[in-house]
């Protein structure tokens, strides 16, 4: 599955070579299990002196970004590598920027906010052939990535919600193209978190939700009766509402928990 892309990617020198991506795809494809597919992928960085992972993170990013329906491996292939056991240099875990290499997944956060930042640039994403559409796909990824606790993006998160809400972006059809369906992402992919905003990770979860969950309830079930918005968004609305109706009938029954 995927084997042009993944090719493409071991061809490519900014991205891990052939023998770290090949675990990945036998992941991807069902052939091994996420801790040996994470031991191996991470096993040349694991041995550097000094340990750089930054490559292997832009795959996982591109993946998300080009192969979406492969999100939800990379989540768990994230999860695993942040149980393996850190790097060790001169008797104490090797950082990146203050962060331990696999169990903080050093430079993780600083490149996503950077691929995060460059996808959002309303002066050319939303007029790219698949601008709206690759927004879409990191939103999701930012949510699931917060949902399994890899790290919290919550902040981003409601930021995009924010957006899409926002009377600025709703007037004008080439904002409101490029924010609503990540918005509808968000909560599809991410709504027990953003129940519990808040809290944190772990915790028990609210009985009533965070503040805002209900004016985004509202204006998201509006904005899906609008004739103004194509007919594929608004179904995305309609189904982050539903999601956001279940959320809101068992958050006793859903602890965010991994």
């Amino acid at each position: 599955m995927y084997e042009e892309w993944f090719q493409s990617m071991a061809d490519d020198e900014d991205m891990p070579t052939l023998a770290e991506i090949t675990p990945i795809k036998s992941f991807v494809d069902g052939q091994i299990s996420a801790t040996e597919a994470a031991q191996q992928c991470t096993s040349r960085i694991a041995a550097e002196p000094s340990p750089n992972p930054e490559l292997l993170w832009s795959l996982f990013e591109s993946m998300a970004v080009e192969l979406p329906s492969t999100q939800d491996k990379i989540v768990e292939l994230l999860a695993a590598i942040k149980e393996l056991p850190d790097p060790v240099h001169n008797g104490q875990p090797y950082k990146i920027n203050g962060e331990k290499v696999f169990s903080q997944l050093g430079y993780f956060g600083a490149g996503f906010a950077d691929g995060w930042s460059g996808l959002r640039d309303l002066s050319r994403a939303p007029n790219q052939p698949l601008g709206p559409e690759k927004w879409a796909s990191i939103n999701a990824f930012a949510a699931r990535l917060t949902t399994r606790f890899v790290i919290d993006w919550r902040h981003r998160n409601v930021e995009t919600i924010d957006d899409a809400l926002s009377e600025e972006y709703l007037k004008d059809a080439r904002t409101r193209n490029f924010f609503l369906p990540a918005a509808a992402n968000q909560i599809i992919y991410g709504a027990l978190p953003l129940w519990n905003l808040g809290n944190d990770p772990g915790a028990e979860p609210r009985l009533s939700p965070y503040n805002d969950w209900v004016m985004w309830k509202s204006r998201l079930g509006e904005l899906a009766e609008n004739a103004d918005i194509s007919e594929d968004t608004r179904a995305l609305l309609r189904r982050a509402v539903e999601v956001m109706n279940t959320t809101a009938q068992g958050p006793e029954s859903s602890a965010w928990s991994v």
